[in-house]
């Protein structure tokens, strides 16, 4: 009666709640039950019985209890899974592709192989070939759909940033004028978004005719790559990590351990040894010869920690191979130079500051001197040829930060750079007049 104070139900039902919440009271009260049925006077088998039922449904409570214990872990098991995996998808989301695409949905077919799509297959052959070309394992690279952009288009993102986008039509070719072609094609006007140069969207019937006028044809998938891959190569600093470079250092050290011992921790940091290789990408200069970098800097980090005497310290090391690279197809190496009194004039400029040895010019200067570079460069290609930019070591890491924004694809090289068996050609000189110096 006093459990039934503040119960909305009849009595009947908390009474039989109660009685059968409890298997441990059950099983006492079939013991007494029992002990009275050998009570003298008292008859045996109703008191048998009564214990009998008394306990068996003692036991049913108990399993049922037990089944509901078990049914609570597992629920409380699934929550905490649950819960578990809520944060594990919280966690990937707040990691960031190193490289990701991201299509329009009408270039969704150019991925799904389903539909013929090759896309995929092509970034594969396409890391493979800047591995061999630069030296670096290049990331897997993420392609996701994204509805908010127009059905056509593409963006590519390093880090979540964007860093170049385009357009494609998918059942179409982008035709390009070679400087070969003279006759005019139908089409949509557009650029081609890797270099920029005029290009024109064409129907799939007019592929040969643009051909045979001297188009260079390419389909919409070889458009992406290609814009993809020079990213890949423009970006390729950023994209080697510390973790990229202990991998390299780790697969190098199966078969040369001694350079590796030597130079990791002995002589310089695994973060040291990224900055003289990011340097070096950003200049696109291969480091697949990382023995001949490891010695170098195994040689050179002894005496020196800055970063720009390191990477000039390995790019003598690697003469022959700049040289080659940079050689026309008649084995020479055409070559731009200054005049010694330019030369002389920028190595008085050079000044120590916070971020190294730079070249401090009037901004003037700076205009006249790239303006006179660019110039010699376009006499240079409409010869045919595609020189560098030959300077003196002392000058050469200042001069290329301070005409990289202006001039980003111009090779420099220090004549301490050029192979002994390489024949140099000057195609010209860049001299600033003393007034425009002043």
């Amino acid at each position: 009666m006093v459990t039934r104070a503040q119960s909305d139900s009849h009595l009947g039902s908390d009474i039989g709640r109660q009685l059968l919440s409890n298997a441990r009271a059950l099983f006492i009260v079939a013991g007494v039950l029992a002990a009275f049925g050998f009570v003298p006077g008292l008859p045996l088998s109703p008191f048998l019985a009564l214990a009998a039922i008394m306990g068996v449904t003692g036991y049913l409570v108990r399993e049922r209890q037990r089944a509901t214990a078990v049914e609570m872990a597992v629920a409380m098991e699934s929550e905490q899974d649950e819960a578990s995996q809520s944060v594990d998808s919280v966690i990937s989301m707040l990691q960031v592709d190193p490289l990701e695409v991201e299509v329009g949905y009408g270039l969704i077919p150019l991925v799904d192989e389903e539909h013929g799509g090759n896309l995929l297959n092509r970034i594969t052959i396409m890391r493979r070939q800047i591995a061999m070309e630069l030296g670096i394992v290049v990331p897997m690279i993420r392609i996701r759909d994204n509805l908010q952009l127009a059905a056509n288009h593409y963006v590519v993102k390093l880090r979540g940033i964007e860093i170049g986008r385009g357009e494609l039509v998918a059942n179409e070719f982008l035709a390009m004028n070679s400087g070969l072609a003279s006759e005019e094609l139908e089409g949509t006007e557009t650029v081609e978004p890797a270099f920029g140069l005029p290009a024109r969207w064409i129907a799939a019937g007019q592929k040969q005719r643009a051909e045979l006028l001297g188009y260079t044809v390419v389909d919409p998938p070889s458009v992406l790559i290609t814009h993809l891959g020079e990213l890949t190569r423009r970006h390729a600093p950023e994209l080697l990590s510390r973790q990229d470079v202990q991998t390299l250092l780790n697969n190098l050290k199966q078969d040369y351990p001694a350079v590796v011992e030597e130079l990791v921790p002995g002589v310089l940091t695994v973060g040291e040894v990224q900055g003289v290789l990011q340097m070096l990408l950003a200049e696109g200069v291969s480091i697949r010869d990382l023995v001949g970098i490891a010695e170098t800097l195994a040689d050179h980090g002894r005496q020196t920690k800055d970063i720009d005497a390191l990477t000039e310290a390995v790019r003598g090391a690697l003469a022959r191979q700049l040289s080659m690279s940079h050689r026309a197809p008649d084995g020479r190496l055409h070559a731009i130079t200054l005049h010694p009194r330019l030369e002389q004039m920028l190595a008085a400029a050079l000044q120590q500051t916070d971020h190294g040895v730079a070249l401090v010019v009037d901004p003037d200067l700076l205009q006249t001197l790239t303006s006179r570079i660019a110039s010699r460069l376009e006499r240079a290609a409409a010869a045919g040829h595609q020189p560098v930019l030959l300077t003196s070591s002392r000058i050469r890491r200042p001069l290329r930060r301070l005409t990289e924004r202006a001039l980003p694809t111009l090779p420099l090289l220090a004549y301490s750079e050029v192979a002994a068996e390489v024949d140099v050609e000057a195609v010209g000189m860049v001299e600033v007049e003393a007034h425009a110096a002043a």
